[in-house]
This record gives C-alpha cells, sequence and structure tokens, in this order.
C-alpha cells in the first residue's frame, strides 16, 4: 500500500479492472476457439452429407454448374488435367449472345476462373484456353 498511511479508510485509487481485463480476453478466445471448432467440425459433417446423400456423382457434381449454363465440359476438363496450382493462363473466347447484365463469353471466364482453381487467370499467359460456343 505505498503513499498511504496505515488506517486511512479511504479507497485505494486503482479500480480493480486489471481482473476484468483478463477475464474478457480470456472469455474472447475462448469463443473464438469455439467458433473455430464449430466450423471446421461442421465443415466436414457437410462434405460428406453432400458426397453421401447427392444423387450426382462425382463427376456430375463438378460438371454441375456448366451443365446448368449449357457448357461442353470436354474442352474444360482436357485444359484442367495438366494444369498446376498457381499456373497462369488466359481464355480466349468470343463475346457471344448479350444477355440481361453480361455476355455469354464474360460468362464462360467466370466459369473458368472457378473450374480451374488454383489456377491463377490473367489476361496474357502462355497457356490460353480457347473456348468456341456450339
Amino acid at each position: 500500500m505505498e503513499g498511504r498511511v496505515q488506517g486511512d479508510p479511504r479507497p485505494t485509487d486503482r479500480p480493480p479492472v486489471r481482473l476484468t481485463v483478463v477475464v474478457a480476453a480470456i472469455f474472447f478466445a475462448a469463443l473464438a476457439a469455439s467458433a473455430l471448432f464449430s466450423a471446421y467440425h461442421v465443415r466436414g459433417h457437410v462434405h460428406d452429407a453432400v458426397a453421401r446423400d447427392s444423387k450426382l456423382t462425382t463427376a456430375a457434381r463438378l460438371h454441375a454448374a456448366g451443365d446448368r449454363l449449357g457448357f461442353d465440359p470436354a474442352p474444360f476438363d482436357t485444359f484442367r488435367a495438366p494444369l498446376r496450382p498457381k499456373e497462369r493462363y488466359a481464355v480466349d473466347v468470343p463475346p457471344g449472345a448479350k444477355g440481361p447484365f453480361i455476355t455469354r463469353g464474360a460468362v464462360v471466364r467466370a466459369y473458368a476462373a472457378f473450374y480451374f482453381l488454383p489456377a491463377i487467370q490473367v489476361t496474357r499467359a502462355d497457356r490460353v484456353f480457347h473456348y468456341r460456343f456450339r
């Protein structure tokens, strides 16, 4: 009790905040750990449920978005086979028909960016994916 005379009835000037800050830090760390653990646990269950309960085969699930958009899956599969992660590639596709908001060629470029992950789509590259509409 520095700076106080023994028997001084006044309360100390230091508020009891240290314990509150420590308790709050422990609480938020436990909350974050719980959220991360739960997300990891749920992700595994969702992945298993999709693989087990889906009526689609693995190949059908892989091509579901492209089938919905009416794309031929053969050129995508052929180009994807030799691609390595982080390899850069470009997409050569004509603009195609204009939809309400976007051209058909832009849709192919967006789908290719998703389908060829983890390769990286750039505007100019040595590897070029050529796609023509049927």
